[in-house]
Formats: structure tokens, sequence, C-alpha cells
């Protein structure tokens, strides 16, 4: 059954080829599009513009375990071996909306501060759409 009213943030996960990315802390998704210049003589001094690319990404920070069912380790091969994943932004509850889309990881990092929790952090950019679907 398709969950209702405001989503708590937990609920949400980041997948990559269908496996949860394990202990996560945070994810987001973001969706921009850049505009172009249609200035001309005739446009009076003002600026103009038209609609131009669409783009998307997705991040997420994460708890530092070597041992993670899917973790920093198989972020870090994905990232070598420059593969392109599918990733999905989902609850996966039955009935709910989620993003998929075909995605690089562009960015991956470790942090270990003393005497506290070693997290990373990742983020993906998209390659083509970034599709909306309700899972079934």
């Amino acid at each position: 059954m398709a969950t209702t009213g405001i989503i708590n943030g937990t609920d949400f996960n980041i997948y990559v080829g269908g496996t949860k990315i394990a202990c996560a802390t945070s994810g987001s998704v973001s969706l921009s599009t850049s505009n172009r210049d249609a200035t001309c003589k005739d446009s009076a001094g003002w600026s103009e513009s038209l609609e131009g690319l669409m783009e998307w990404s997705i991040e997420g920070e994460g708890l530092f375990a070597l041992d993670s069912s899917y973790g920093y380790v198989d972020l870090k091969t994905v990232l070598t071996n420059r593969d392109a994943v599918t990733i999905r932004f989902s609850t996966e509850v039955t009935g709910d909306q989620y993003h998929e889309g075909t995605a690089f990881l562009v960015d991956l990092s470790a942090d270990s501060a003393t005497e506290e929790s070693m997290t990373y952090s990742y983020s993906f950019t998209g390659t083509g759409p970034l599709n909306l679907k309700a899972l079934t």
C-alpha cells in the first residue's frame, strides 16, 4: 500500500543496480536546467533566454564499514571501473513513486575524525533522463 502523508526521510534509500547502499545517513536527488542565451539586438537591452539542457544528480552519505553489504568498497569499484549504473531513490513501498535513471559515480570520499564514526559520501551524475515511476 502506498505511503500517505509526510514521508519520513529514513524510508527513502538509494539503490545501485537494485542493491541498497548500506548504513546510509542521508540521501538527496537534485534536478536542474540551464538556460541558453537568446538575446539579440531586438531585445531592447533586456537579456532573453530559452530552455536549455537538463541534468540530475543523486548524492548521499553513509557510515563506513569495510564489511558492509554494499558500501564504500563497492562504490569504489563502480568509480574505478567507470561503470554506468542504474540508480534509484525510493522507499521500495508498493504504490510509491520513485526516481530512477542511469548515472556515473563522479565523487567518492571518506572522512575519519578522531573518536568519531568514520563516514563516506558519494555523488552520482545522471546520463539521460531521471524517470519518475511507481513501484508495482
